[in-house]
């Protein structure tokens, strides 16, 4: 037996924006996934002796124009995903680098020096090499969750039919 239902505007409407954010925040956990990724290279720059860890032990700064190198992976562990709400009271999944406070953290800075380099350092992109290779992957990503939401809200429907 089979039943029909004739969905209205808002309907359909509300069930693309479900599929929008819900791919949006899927996006944004790729991004903080390839985040990850990324600044958990080795470098490939000059070796020197200190670091953090100790002055015997030999570490590996990252060359010009490569990501930076793991010290001692606050960088890397600060790359947070934390959810905001926004004015029409949906939240969304954003990325942060949740250990790096601007007034809370002397550190706070360092990520946009890396970023865009100082007139002492060439500059060690890792944000946008990684929003290059999560960027192709999005209209998939949310042409899914599109299509998952327009399934549930037939779904929906034909439970509330019968």
């Amino acid at each position: 037996m089979s039943a029909s239902h004739n969905f209205s505007a808002a309907d359909i409407m509300s069930a693309n924006i479900e599929g929008i954010q819900r791919g949006l925040n899927i996006a944004m956990v790729a991004l903080q996934r390839e985040l990850r990724i990324t600044l958990s290279k080795k470098g490939t720059g000059v070796a020197y002796r200190g670091g953090k860890k100790g002055k015997g032990s030999y570490r590996r700064r990252s060359a010009p124009f490569n990501p930076p190198a793991v010290d001692t992976g606050t960088l890397r562990n600060s790359v947070q995903t934390a959810t905001v709400e926004n004015r029409t009271g949906r939240d969304f999944v954003s990325v942060v680098m949740s250990g790096l406070v601007a007034g809370v953290n002397k550190d706070a800075r360092i990520p946009l020096w890396l970023e865009k380099g100082t007139r002492y350092m060439h500059d060690r992109p890792f944000i946008a090499p990684s929003i290059k290779v999560v960027k192709p992957k999005v209209v998939d990503i949310i042409e899914l969750q599109m299509d998952k939401a327009i399934k549930r809200m037939r779904t929906r429907a034909m439970r509330a039919a019968q």
